[in-house]
């Protein structure tokens, strides 16, 4: 196959709309149950959501955000409130009342928010947090029997990239049988951690992608496998900014999600960049990618920079103090057709019932070097010898939060009420570009010690939810180092409501 340069946003734009359309038009069985995701950002509903996995009233993987509500309606339907703990039968009631009003067929739902504050934190967590001082949001959504829409506009001031109005949540789906097909700005959080993840979170923005993933997951219907449990997997392909080294290039996404055992989960990830103006963009290229055949082409042959690895999270059976322990482990290079150099991440967790409600607490340990547990290899991880610019979009991270060669040590905790109400306390200790290796680190040019700490408070009321926070930084860089973090106090208030 011939190689063309030049691959303008018009073209793939076109190409994804086309593909969707196709795809649309043969959809067949399977009218879709509710709204077809549970978006990341929410920490209350993922609290909630894991106690049900855990207590054994949920049984698919929840490892890969967004999740999908049909998985979970399938599994409610059963759940008996009378025989739960009186704090996780308040969870499930609050989850069986936020899936009903998700499951309105033809009934569009209208809503808004509005966020003010100063000095947003620029190393986010899961937690939605408002990305500028000023920030004002617009949403309609709806769904029909096989296709599923929102549209949201989002006004802020003072814009980092420039553009005051975004698209970000935006998405248009159709549904095909057990499987999903959507076009649109979706965020993704793939992986156990609470603080980060080392290869696909929310730091960023949200990549606009076309992307297929499957809704119910169903244990397979062949006996030798059907071991593996109920599964997940999802793929997409997505194009990043056309302010780069090489405009509109490519980012692929792969991963599939196996529960084996109620008490475990195991994830495998894939993503990668490629094409873009200026470089190769042929079938040729994706399948060479595809099957890791790039390392070792000339530079100007190979298709792209990849990630890679693996992540886990077994919950203590039985025990009478739960406990979950997690990790992560992704490879920043390749050797052999299996990730090399990686990067590490582990926690812990552990939940219970307290003063009328639910408590959750976390600690985990990030470290964004390659080859972490030997010897490091410095101004490797999210950086590429081909795109410049590195693992990012929009000059932020599309991995961990602390971008590269990173340290991150966090402990948290929420109080949730039987009424909703929400308490959230996080503390990190953080090490930043710790050799002074990556030029393109947003957060640092050189090396810079940080630790910071956030409350936040969020109360429901008729009139809409209303959410505050307040926390310190303190960065401390070496001599001469220029830091992003800022120093000092910073808060918002943010109010949201269901319009209809």
């Amino acid at each position: 196959m011939g190689r063309r340069h030049g691959s303008p946003a018009a073209r793939h734009l076109h190409v994804a709309l086309r593909v969707l359309i196709a795809l649309a038009a043969f959809a067949a069985a399977g009218p879709a149950v509710a709204e077809p995701w549970v978006a990341p950002g929410d920490m209350r509903l993922r609290h909630d959501l894991e106690l049900l996995y855990d207590s054994g009233v949920l049984s698919g993987p929840s490892l890969s955000w967004p999740l999908s509500w049909p998985d979970i309606a399938r599994d409610l339907g059963r759940a008996e409130t009378a025989k739960l703990p009186s704090g996780t039968g308040a969870a499930l009631l609050r989850v069986r009342s936020r899936l009903l009003r998700e499951q309105r067929l033809e009934e569009p739902s209208l809503s808004a928010e509005v966020a003010v504050g100063a000095n947003p934190i620029r190393i986010r967590t899961f937690d939605d947090t408002p990305r500028e001082d000023f920030q004002a949001s617009l949403a309609l959504d709806g769904l029909g029997e096989r296709f599923a829409y929102r549209l949201e506009v989002t006004a802020v001031s003072q814009s980092e990239d420039g553009q005051t109005w975004r698209p970000d949540g935006s998405y248009v789906a159709a549904s095909l049988g057990n499987w999903m097909v959507s076009l649109g700005y979706m965020d993704r959080w793939w992986g156990p951690g609470w603080d980060g993840s080392l290869i696909l979170g929310t730091n960023h923005r949200p990549v606009p992608a076309i992307a297929i993933e499957r809704q119910e997951s169903t244990p397979m219907d062949v006996a030798v496998l059907r071991w593996l449990g109920p599964w997940r997997f999802v793929t997409f392909m997505g194009q990043l900014e056309g302010d780069r080294d090489y405009d509109n290039a490519l980012l692929f996404g792969m991963r599939i999600e196996l529960r084996p055992l109620p008490s475990l989960q195991i994830a495998a990830s894939r993503t990668a960049q490629w094409c873009g103006d200026g470089r190769s963009c042929t079938w040729d290229d994706f399948w060479n990618l595809f099957i890791g055949n790039d390392n070792d082409e000339d530079l100007d042959e190979q298709p792209g920079n990849q990630l890679a690895g693996f992540d886990v999270r077994w919950t203590w059976p039985g025990g009478r103090v739960p406990l979950a322990l997690y990790g992560q482990f992704i490879g920043e290079d390749e050797a052999g057709y299996l990730p090399s150099k990686y990067l590490g991440l582990f926690g812990a967790e552990t939940w219970g019932e307290a003063f009328d409600g639910t408590w959750r607490a976390h600690v985990e340990y990030a470290d964004t070097t390659c080859n972490f547990l030997g010897t490091p290899q410095y101004g490797c991880a999210y950086e590429s010898v081909i795109y410049t610019d590195g693992y990012r979009y929009r000059g932020y991270s599309m991995g961990h939060s602390v971008d590269s060669d990173g340290e991150s040590l966090g402990i948290g905790g929420m109080l949730i009420g039987s009424d909703g109400r929400e308490w959230q306390l996080l503390w990190r200790d953080m090490r930043l570009n710790r050799d002074g290796a990556s030029t393109q680190d947003p957060l640092a040019d050189g090396p810079a010690d940080v630790w910071d700490v956030e409350l936040t408070h969020r109360r429901p009321f008729t009139w809409g939810t209303l959410e505050a926070s307040v926390g310190y930084a303190s960065p401390d860089p070496d001599p001469g180092v220029t830091v992003s973090v800022s120093d000092g106090w910073r808060g918002f208030v943010s109010w949201r409501h269901e319009l209809r």
